[in-house]
Order: structure tokens, then C-alpha cells, then sequence
């Protein structure tokens, strides 16, 4: 039987799940949920810019979620995070079992608490789509790093924002060491709230994060406005200490003192992966949503913490996405 596949939001990040998914060497039937006329029509520029066996997979448009009368195999959620969740309790209750989320999942930890508890409810399963779990240069270094006894992870990153991107690195690190208990701090960020692209009801942050575990491992993430863009990442053991610059695919190991195989993969190509596990073999290395409660609410917790400081008042809803 074909399968289906279901996609909410095919914007940006969307456009880019849609690609991978016409190059799945299976056929599937793709639906896709987006009510924007200028998100329709750059996904199908940019279904334009590749190359795909058109007569593989059959896709189809909608404009409502009520629309999609099928239940599908798996559904990928790729909208902003305000209302991601009730989304999700929709597609529930017309019988999904599978998710791929985009992150951050949503914007408060009372907010997940209810996501959990419906997919617990539905005997349903769900996956973060913390994707650099997926680059075949940080599943080498992560093998290189299992004797470790501590880990260090640093980051440095310029024209890139602490709200939408804290999440990827702290899962990255969790990843490393197989610990989700990671305490933030947020006292180094620096004193004002940026503007984010994604929209007027959104904020992003720049200056330094720091996290430990607590038992000697820690993460540092310096991120600077700028108009340039650039991504260095520290990665020190007590075995190994690499120096990774990912956007010019670029990796050093201090150790032998020779280049590193490093490629950065996108999500054009990494979703194609990400969904034949999940399709094939019912699992991922992406982390459950389970595993990736404890990350978003840290993350909540300390980027809260920040805007009460600057807004004088309480914030309820992290404006992240």
C-alpha cells in the first residue's frame, strides 16, 4: 500500500521537507496544508530547482487543515510554533500516529505538558527534528567521543540568533553525552531584545549561553548581530578537540593535527533520511519528544527569565520559533 504523508506548513522550512520528500525511492502520496499563495508558489519554484521522478509520488494542495478528509502515515508540522500544538491535538483525533516536529515544538512548558499527555492518550509518537544528528560528521565525532569522560562544546556564530537556534546546539551536546539534564544560563545575554525575521510577535536574542550538567561537561554559545554569517563550533574532550566551521564545511582535529571530513547537510536532503527511518523502521535518531521536554523547558525557563528582566513583568509564552 502507498503510503501518505501529510505536511503543515510549507513555507521556508516546509519547502525544504518537500524537496526531500520527492526524492523518497518509495512511492508516497504528499499533502500539503498551506494557506498562503506566496508559500505555495515558492514551494513549487523550488520543486522546480531540483530534479525528481515526477511520476513517483502524487501530491496534493490544500488550504485547510479541515480539507484533508485521509488519515495518513506520518505528519510533518513545519508551521510557526504559536498553534502548533493544537494542530497537532487535530490531527490526533483524525488518527495520526506519527509526527516530525520542527522547534522549537511550542512556546511554554504548560503547552508541551498538554502535547505529551494527548500523545500518550492516542498511542501516538513524535519526533524533534534536531537534524545534526543527521550529519554523517557529527555521528563520526560523536563515535570518536563515546570513551569521553567530559565533553565541552563551544559556539560561535555571527548573524544567527539564540532563539532559534539554542535548541539545536543544546540537543546536539545532549546528544554527545546522552544527558537531556542541562541547566542554562542566561545571565550573559545581552540587555535588549533584537528583532526577529519571522515576524513582529517573535524576539530573538544575542550575547552568551552557558550550560553544564553539572558532572563536569559544559556548552558556551556566543552569538553576535552582524551582516556576516559564519558558524564555528568547539568540540573538546578529554580524547579528541575538533574545530568546525559548518557553512564553510571546514573541520580540524587538534589532536592529530590534520583536516577533518566535514559536510553540512540541509534539510532538502537530511528529511528524505529522517523520514524513510521513521516510515521503514519506526524510529529516528532525532530525539522523542519525550527526550526533548526537558531541553525546551530549560530553554523556556531562561529565555523568560531574560524578558522579565527587560519587560519589568512576567512573561507567559516564549516569543521563539
Amino acid at each position: 500500500m502507498i503510503k501518505s504523508i501529510l505536511l503543515v506548513g510549507c513555507g521556508n522550512i516546509g519547502s525544504r521537507h518537500l524537496q526531500a520528500l520527492v526524492q523518497l525511492q518509495t512511492p508516497v502520496e504528499i499533502h500539503i496544508v498551506e494557506k498562503s499563495n506566496n508559500s505555495q508558489k515558492l514551494a513549487k519554484l523550488r520543486l522546480d530547482e531540483i530534479s525528481y521522478d515526477k511520476t513517483n509520488h502524487s501530491i496534493f494542495w490544500y488550504k485547510s487543515l479541515n480539507d484533508v478528509k485521509k488519515t495518513g502515515n506520518l505528519a510533518i508540522i513545519a508551521t510557526l510554533s504559536p498553534g502548533r500544538i493544537k494542530i497537532i491535538i487535530s490531527l490526533l483525533k483524525k488518527g495520526y500516529k506519527k509526527f516530525l516536529i520542527e522547534k522549537v515544538v511550542c512556546q511554554s512548558k504548560k503547552e508541551y505538558e498538554l502535547l505529551l499527555k494527548q500523545m500518550k492518550l492516542f498511542n501516538a509518537k513524535g519526533w524533534v527534528n534536531n537534524n545534526r544528528r543527521y550529519f554523517d560528521s557529527y555521528q563520526q565525532i560523536k563515535n570518536s567521543l563515546k570513551k569521553s569522560k567530559y565533553i565541552q562544546l563551544s559556539v560561535f556564530a555571527k548573524n544567527s540568533g539564540l532563539g532559534s537556534n539554542t535548541i539545536h546546539f543544546m540537543d546536539l551536546f545532549s546528544w554527545f553525552l546522552n544527558d537531556y539534564k542541562i541547566k542554562l544560563n542566561g545571565d550573559f545575554l545581552l540587555p535588549k531584545l533584537f528583532k526577529n525575521k519571522r515576524g513582529s510577535n517573535f524576539k530573538e536574542f544575542y550575547g552568551t549561553v552557558v550550560g553544564s550538567n553539572g558532572i563536569g561537561s559544559s556548552m558556551t554559545l556566543n552569538f553576535i548581530p552582524s551582516s556576516k554569517t559564519s558558524i564555528i563550533v568547539s568540540i573538546s574532550s578529554d580524547t579528541h578537540h575538533y574545530i568546525i566551521d559548518e557553512l564553510n564545511e571546514q573541520c580540524y582535529m587538534l589532536d592529530d593535527k590534520k583536516n577533518v571530513k566535514f559536510s553540512f547537510e540541509y534539510t532538502s536532503t537530511l528529511t528524505t533520511k529522517i523520514v524513510t527511518d521513521i516510515l521503514e523502521r519506526n524510529t529516528s535518531l532525532l530525539p522523542t519528544l519525550e527526550k526533548s521536554f526537558e531541553s525546551h523547558v530549560e530553554i523556556f525557563r531562561m529565555f523568560n527569565l531574560h524578558l522579565k528582566k527587560i519587560l519589568k513583568r512576567h512573561v507567559n509564552l516564549c516569543p521563539i520559533t
